[in-house]
């Protein structure tokens, strides 16, 4: 993500800043603009959200509801009497924030269900502990524009359990999201179109062939073998649905963490010998813009390598911990195009 700063005194803000440290001004994220705005309280209201404190996005001034375009698209959330579900809450909406801006800055639509039933998104947050209504699902997913997270998914030891339970390399809300919506936007920027249909089949394989028996098969066997030579994950070998899912929330990842990297203006440029040309990197372009996606790619493989390499030096995991073999690198090229190709048309 981008950095932002307060537009009083010049202090760098962070995403999720209400207020500046230090000259004291509200500050609060325009969806419009894509900005932080500093404001005195008169002068602009939040989001009906910001009492519970779980968003700081601003209401436009010409809006009809006490929501901001993201809180419009929740349709359950849980019962926040519970501190604790207060807070696994707020955690869950500072994630559903961030991908929120990530597909305004894709320019890709976001519309609730409520105001487009049929085309539109929505946001149930479940507390299992509750009693789920009945035109809500129990589990983390998405159907037909409806994506379920349960809330526990919030708790760290919980997610930690979930992630060696599922032999996962890598699990966070903000990767949920990423992975759901990629399923959301499958159904709205591939399916009604024949051409990309096919396209997609090309490069995913036929995600006609039977749902179900695949997810259960994948279950029952694991991924086939040398599964990491043409897929992102082990999951994403278990249908191209799958596989898709997968490729789009690494493309998220990686367009974010680069968009990080050039606002920071980071650059590498190891201190060895041989393959520093692999290993060097500047982050010198918006991945948001027009970029050249094979050097965006490379760049990204020198930053990923060099973050992994300085957790391991605080005993951490990495990361990023992915490689991106040819095939994975095609099938994120050529979601990349298909975005370039929506933007434009």
């Amino acid at each position: 993500m981008k950095l932002f700063q307060c537009e009083n005194c010049g202090q760098v803000l962070h995403f999720e800043n209400t207020s500046c440290e230090q000259c004291g001004y509200q500050v609060g994220f325009e969806s419009s603009t894509l900005q932080l705005r500093s404001f005195q309280p008169s002068e602009r209201r939040y989001c009906r959200n910001y009492e519970p404190g779980v968003c700081n996005w601003l209401q436009e001034p010409d809006a009809t509801s006490d929501l901001c375009m993201a809180c419009e698209l929740n349709h359950y959330i849980p019962n926040v009497k519970d501190p604790e579900v207060k807070k696994n809450w707020r955690d869950i909406e500072f994630a559903k924030h961030r991908l929120v801006y990530s597909l305004l800055r894709l320019e890709l639509p976001v519309n609730s269900k409520t105001a487009d039933p049929e085309n539109g998104l929505r946001f149930d947050f479940i507390d299992s502990d509750q009693v789920v209504p009945k035109d809500a699902e129990r589990m983390t997913g998405h159907l037909s524009g409806k994506i379920t997270l349960a809330i526990e998914e919030a708790d760290p030891a919980v997610r930690e359990q979930n992630r060696v339970n599922m032999k996962e390399r890598y699990r966070t809300l903000l990767g949920h999201f990423r992975h759901e919506v990629g399923h959301y936007y499958w159904d709205l920027l591939i399916l009604p179109f024949p051409e990309r249909l096919q396209a997609f089949r090309d490069q995913f394989g036929d995600e006609s062939i039977d749902y179900g028996q695949a997810l259960e098969k994948h279950y029952q066997t694991g991924p086939p073998p040398q599964w990491n030579q043409n897929f992102i994950s082990a999951y994403a070998s278990s249908h191209p649905w799958e596989d898709w899912a997968e490729s789009w929330s690494h493309y998220l990842h990686l367009v974010d963490t680069m968009e990080t990297a050039y606002a920071l203006g980071v650059s590498i440029n190891p201190q060895i010998e041989n393959q520093t040309e692999i290993m060097t990197m500047v982050a010198d372009a918006d991945p948001y813009l027009p970029i050249h996606f094979e050097d965006f790619l490379q760049n990204a493989v020198a930053l990923t390598f060099a973050v992994n390499s300085i957790n391991r030096s605080m005993g951490q995991l990495d990361l990023y911990p992915f490689i991106l073999h040819p095939p994975v690198k095609q099938k994120l090229t050529f979601i990349h195009n298909l975005l370039k190709e929506v933007q434009t048309s």
